[in-house]
């Protein structure tokens, strides 16, 4: 069975000279509501550790996968802070360049994957059922206008400069501490 999960993009890094955009695919908080006819309303979640994605080659304009709906190339994909982030190369030509205009002037934010479920563990136990993916193949990668991931919003150099002041204040104030307490 295949499915479709519009994750929002979290546009770390813009290159014009190059035209390649970053983007989360899926995020490390990425559980959404789902409906099945046997489980009813359940949790979704994807083990990020579980992503396969060899074949995962071309961002889509849509969930239309052709040779006419392909914008972009996709390149280094890989995990960072427990999410499944890679580079998007733009093609130079009218259509997917206004594409990557959209996303480098905040109008558009989001992508969705096309995955396929290889294994699942589903908690019966919890209201509602939560369902965790141990292991998906990722078939696609495409814009769209609203994803299902919260999280997994725009990807700006900023995020990584906040994390870095914030990991760098906490580590100060941890020495701070300890310092405080070897005094007293």
């Amino acid at each position: 069975m295949n499915f479709i999960r519009a994750d929002a993009a979290r546009l770390r890094n813009i290159s014009e000279e190059n035209n390649t955009l970053s983007f989360v695919m899926v995020s490390n908080s990425n559980a959404c509501k789902r409906f099945d006819w046997e489980l009813g309303d359940y949790i979704e979640e994807l083990d990020v550790k579980g992503a396969k994605f060899e074949g995962l080659k071309t961002l889509f304009k849509d969930h239309n996968p052709s040779v006419d709906n392909a914008i972009a190339r996709i390149e280094n994909i890989r995990i960072e802070n427990d999410e499944l982030v890679c580079d998007c190369v733009f093609a130079k030509d009218e259509k997917s360049q206004e594409i990557f205009k959209k996303y480098q002037d905040g109008i558009l934010s989001d992508v969705s994957i096309g995955y396929r479920i290889l294994k699942h563990n589903i908690d019966k136990q919890s209201t509602p059922k939560r369902v965790v993916v141990t292991e998906f193949d990722i078939f696609e990668l495409s814009a769209v206008w609203k994803g299902a991931d919260k999280n997994a919003k725009k990807r700006f150099e900023e995020d990584n400069e906040k994390r870095k002041i914030k990991a760098l204040t906490e580590a100060r104030e941890r020495e701070i501490e300890l310092l405080r307490k070897s005094i007293f």
